[in-house]
């Protein structure tokens, strides 16, 4: 049985848990908490970085490698175009993403919300272990400390992540024009990417919004909310997200 190491606030954990529902893969989520995932992550793989996806004795670390192993593993269906150059494109988009909307919104949205220890607090406890409201009511400040060296999280990364994420939005929009898919005729990996890396800002209620997120935060959302790539990735999610029904229960 596939398990899968993850944050489960985490939209890079969204990009793994989508591939490997479209496919219809059973797995088990392992949901972990930061700074606490540490210790149990380095006794199966070299780094820490999440998502972790254990098969048997394969460990496979990043998203966009998990994607690729599940290609291999489970072709159908698969992800990656089978046209060679289509399937560059498609590399290329996943990475454009992984980079100017994955890492840009997760500094971004940390500067804003860690300061915030309430709702911070309410949206790293997505999906955490039944042991991860207290123990982690103890340690936040020093995550919160850790998070914010580890990541470079000050005003002047949080000014620069804003102005690249937004000018990944608008290149997004301009190639969504007149398309349904970022490339060829098929939902494939790049689409499932853009999808999953806008999830925190795409997929909450309002109700929820204004107990997960502060004020910037809304209010980026706000601003952006009638762009013509996330109409596209709203449709998407209700087309291709596939229900969680091939997922064993959360292990604790």
């Amino acid at each position: 049985m596939i398990k899968l190491y993850q944050f489960a606030f985490s939209h890079f954990c969204e990009k793994a848990r989508w591939a490997l529902d479209y496919k219809s893969i059973p797995y088990t989520p392992v949901n972990l908490l930061p700074g606490l995932h540490v210790k149990p992550i380095r006794k199966l793989a070299p780094k820490t970085c999440m998502p972790l996806l254990v098969d048997e004795k394969t460990a496979v670390q990043d998203s966009a490698a998990i994607i690729t192993y599940l290609d291999k593993m489970h072709p159908d269906p698969l992800l990656t175009p089978r046209d060679a150059r289509e399937a560059k494109e498609a590399l290329d988009w996943e990475k454009y993403f992984d980079e100017e909307i994955g890492v840009t919104l997760r500094l971004w949205f940390y500067y804003h919300t860690l300061p915030d220890r309430g709702r911070a607090m309410k949206f790293i406890m997505t999906g955490a272990p039944w042991y991860g409201p207290p123990l982690f009511a103890v340690i936040f400040p020093k995550v919160r400390e850790a998070m914010t060296k580890l990541l470079r999280i000050n005003a002047e990364s949080a000014k620069d992540a804003e102005e690249r994420l937004i000018a990944a939005l608008d290149r997004l929009d301009d190639a969504l024009k007149d398309r349904r898919f970022l490339v060829g005729d098929r939902f494939s990996r790049p689409d499932l990417a853009a999808c999953a890396l806008l999830s925190p800002l795409l997929l909450p209620t309002e109700k929820e919004a204004v107990e997960l997120f502060p004020r910037a935060v809304r209010a980026f959302r706000e601003r952006h909310k009638g762009r013509a790539c996330f109409t596209w990735a709203k449709n998407v999610y209700d087309n291709y997200r596939q229900p969680m029904a091939a997922t064993i229960k959360a292990a604790a």
